[in-house]
């Protein structure tokens, strides 16, 4: 005897497979409300882990190559002149910094600085000149670079993120004792030989 099935049931079999929602913070949402949930997680995490300035204002993140000494420089410059502690610090490498590629759909070895400010993440030429433009100094100016057109400042970028290790070699903050750099660091980074991350691309 053939097992019957209706035309109701078919439609409801049909319907349940169509349905990719998914359960999470015990609401039921599409793939896309996840990813948007996840993110505004990730947003509200960071925020309070970075919490605000004396003044108030809300502290923002950049994300560096933890084994590159150029980049390691640039916190420094940054750091010398934001008396107010605004920008903290992180490897990209760090758990943390992993979780913010992620987060926004970076590549886990993506190669270039990250900026993240209030729910928004920058790269390359735009991350670098909005962490000059919060500097309390005159080189804030070269901030109005950015009426350049995006994909000539960020070739100029490329050019020389390709080329970081061969102008100051490769080292952690650890290494060099960086004691400016780890004060500000709110993730460090260990790096291992048989991590991915830990190998030289450039």
């Amino acid at each position: 005897r053939k097992p019957f099935c209706s035309s109701g049931s078919i439609i409801t079999i049909a319907i349940m497979c169509a349905d990719r929602r998914e359960f999470c913070n015990g609401q039921l949402l599409t793939p896309e409300e996840v990813r948007q949930s996840e993110h505004d997680g990730l947003v509200l995490s960071l925020d309070r882990r970075l919490g605000q300035t004396e003044s108030g204002e809300p502290r923002v993140l950049v994300l560096f190559d933890g084994l590159c000494r150029l980049c390691q420089m640039f916190c420094d410059f940054a750091i010398q002149r934001d008396p107010s502690k605004r920008i903290a610090f992180a490897p990209l490498q760090s758990k943390l910094g992993q979780k913010v590629l992620q987060g926004f759909n970076f590549p886990k070895d993506l190669d270039s600085v990250v900026l993240y400010r209030s729910g928004e993440a920058y790269i390359k030429s735009e991350a670098a000149l909005n962490v000059l433009g919060m500097l309390d100094s005159p080189w804030s100016a070269l901030s109005y670079f950015s009426f350049l057109p995006q994909g000539l400042r960020d070739f100029g970028y490329e050019v020389v993120a390709k080329n970081r290790y061969g102008l100051l070699g490769h080292r952690t903050s650890d290494e060099t004792g960086d004691v400016a750099l780890a004060s500000r660091l709110v993730d460090t980074w260990t790096p291992s030989p048989d991590d991915l991350l830990h190998t030289c691309k450039s």
